[in-house]
């Protein structure tokens, strides 16, 4: 599975729920706000790994695209 962003955050949040509800047969809701639904992943996804590897950033742009680079190293080793 390839992790990848769209034009619209929203529609990227999406299609990362999808993927990672598959995955992982965990729950990645999408809450009112993209920085409320990043909020939330951050602690699903820290503890999925074991450690403080996803961070919020200054701007949901900036924490998609890191957590994109993330995303893949993870899911496609």
């Amino acid at each position: 599975m390839y992790f990848r962003q769209y034009d619209d955050n929203s529609a990227t949040l999406k299609e990362w729920a999808r993927q990672l509800n598959v995955s992982n047969k965990g729950n990645y809701p999408l809450y009112p706000t993209i920085e409320q639904t990043l909020d939330h992943w951050k602690s699903i996804l820290n503890t999925n790994i074991g450690s403080i590897t996803f961070t919020t950033y200054s701007t949901p742009e900036a924490t998609i695209y890191n957590w994109q680079n993330k995303l893949n190293q993870i899911y496609n080793k």
